[in-house]
């Protein structure tokens, strides 16, 4: 019971790659992982628990109703994962990251939760706790992080914030993994370096922090894996694969920056401020942290004669 496990977000990228870690670690036949989704019909879905169908109890939910969350549980939840949603589009206000969050939290103190992991944004490094920013996503997830902090103080329930810098996992095969490095070639000066990090070392840190809270309460961290210019990037990649990252048109990449404003806001940002997360630490704490030579290797998609 103590070990039953609640990860938001299950069949999207952080919370998936948390379920892997987790899966993955010493401890996997003791733990019960609920399995949020919204689509327990979905093919998402159905791969998620043939991982490890002993393990993953699949849940719908949503979190415009946390409470019923957690009554519909198998088992009572003692510790959550949650990766909040930005909540952007011509035909939203924005504030239902923030709203969901909170309630989230809420309903996670009320049904007596003892570890909170929460997947936010760094805000450069050390910084961050002070330094919101004007990216609205950016300033919803650190009032979500403070609201956690303030009313689980005192509390059964302690936390642990996770701070991800940009995702290599942005780099793909497809259209939609194109436009990431096509906007990232012409929304940053050529000398500015980005910070990023492989999905697959957020999901360690949230599974360390999940399985040992009294190592990780009370911490917040920033991840970065690698520091990079796009050309720099590129020539990792091209040396890996043999050719130029893909990107699209350069009028797409523009365009985006343009017509979603809160995009060209974090752009600059990166510009002006960047992420700052001590890199050498994480490594020193984890030496399997993945470079972008690393994980490009690692990755399914690229092709296994790339050495």
């Amino acid at each position: 019971m103590a070990n039953t496990i609640l990860v938001l977000g299950a069949t999207g990228k952080q919370g998936g790659a948390v379920i892997n870690a987790l899966l993955a670690s010493p401890d996997a036949k003791a733990i019960t992982i609920c399995a949020v989704t919204r689509k327990p019909e979905s093919a998402a879905a159905k791969a998620l628990v043939l991982k490890a169908p002993d393990q993953i109890k699949l849940m719908i939910g949503d979190l415009k109703d946390c409470p019923s969350i957690f009554a519909n549980a198998p088992l009572p939840i003692k510790r959550v994962f949650f990766v909040s949603i930005p909540d952007m589009g011509l035909m939203t206000d924005g504030t239902g990251e923030e709203v969901t969050g909170k309630a989230l939290i809420d309903a996670s103190l009320e049904h007596g939760v003892r570890h909170f992991v929460f997947t936010s944004v760094d805000r450069h490094g050390s910084d961050s706790d002070t330094n919101d920013t004007d990216v609205p996503h950016f300033w919803r997830k650190a009032n979500i992080e403070k609201y956690l902090q303030e009313t689980s103080r005192g509390s059964q329930m302690t936390w642990t914030i996770l701070r991800p810098t940009a995702f290599m996992d942005n780099i793909s095969p497809g259209f939609a993994g194109n436009v990431f490095p096509t906007a990232w070639r012409v929304g940053l000066p050529p000398e500015t370096r980005l910070q990023f990090i492989a999905l697959a070392d957020i999901g360690h840190f949230g599974a360390k922090a999940l399985l040992n809270p009294k190592t990780f309460a009370g911490r917040a961290i920033s991840l970065a894996g690698d520091e990079l210019t796009f050309e720099e990037a590129n020539a990792i990649f091209h040396t890996q694969l043999g050719y130029d990252i893909p990107t699209t048109y350069n009028f797409v990449g523009s365009a985006l920056l343009w017509a979603i404003k809160e995009v060209g806001l974090m752009f600059k940002f990166w510009e002006q401020v960047g992420y700052a997360a001590d890199i050498a630490s994480m490594r020193k704490e984890y030496p399997g942290l993945l470079g972008f030579r690393d994980w490009l290797k690692t990755s399914s998609w690229v092709p296994k004669v790339a050495n």
